[in-house]
């Protein structure tokens, strides 16, 4: 698909189609490493041309056929803000299963284990200073995996992108378990 945004920031909007990726979507090559500034301002550009008062002399049909593309950018530029939507928008870009999702084969026990111990660590935490350093460590933790995860797509290495977004998914439960612990505290 060509690019929906042309130089000037103009839309085509003819070139958008729903059945394309979030990155066709936004006008970004697929990359779990994106140039924020490029897709907001794809996002707005096409945020711009698509909204509701572009479309009050015009017909149902094109009226609703703009709130259809709005929602779809919305969904794409939300996909892609998440560092682990995105990563798993790039497992579906390679025709690769999600793991988690429906009949993933992927599993890995050992980081089972590892999610074990780290919910165990979390569990004997018990001042806001240890829950923030948790959290810092952690928080670290995902970034690491999203680099893993950028090394494994540049590599094409379609097993190690989904443990690399595995690890990002338990990785990302623990931090949400973590907030939630401190939120009760």
């Amino acid at each position: 698909m060509l690019n929906p945004i042309l130089e000037s920031g103009v839309v085509d909007i003819e070139a958008i189609r729903p059945q394309a990726t979030p990155f066709a979507l936004l006008g970004l090559e697929p990359a779990f490493d994106i140039d924020v500034k490029k897709m907001e301002f794809h996002y707005f550009c096409l945020q711009r041309e698509l909204h509701p008062d572009r479309f009050i002399n015009k017909t149902p049909y094109e009226a609703q056929g703009a709130r259809m593309m709005s929602a779809w950018i919305n969904n794409a530029y939300s996909k892609l803000k998440d560092p682990i939507l995105r990563a798993a928008a790039l497992l579906r870009v390679v025709g690769a299963s999600v793991p988690g999702e429906k009949e993933s084969a992927v599993q890995d026990l050992d980081l089972l284990d590892m999610v074990m111990e780290w919910r165990e660590e979390l569990d004997e935490l018990s001042s806001l200073e240890a829950l923030n350093d948790f959290n810092k460590k952690f928080n670290d933790k995902l970034s690491q995996y999203g680099e893993q995860f950028s090394s494994d797509w540049k590599s094409k290495d379609i097993t190690s992108m989904q443990k690399s977004y595995l690890k990002m998914v338990y990785v990302a439960k623990v931090i949400e378990e973590a907030k939630e612990k401190k939120r009760n505290y």
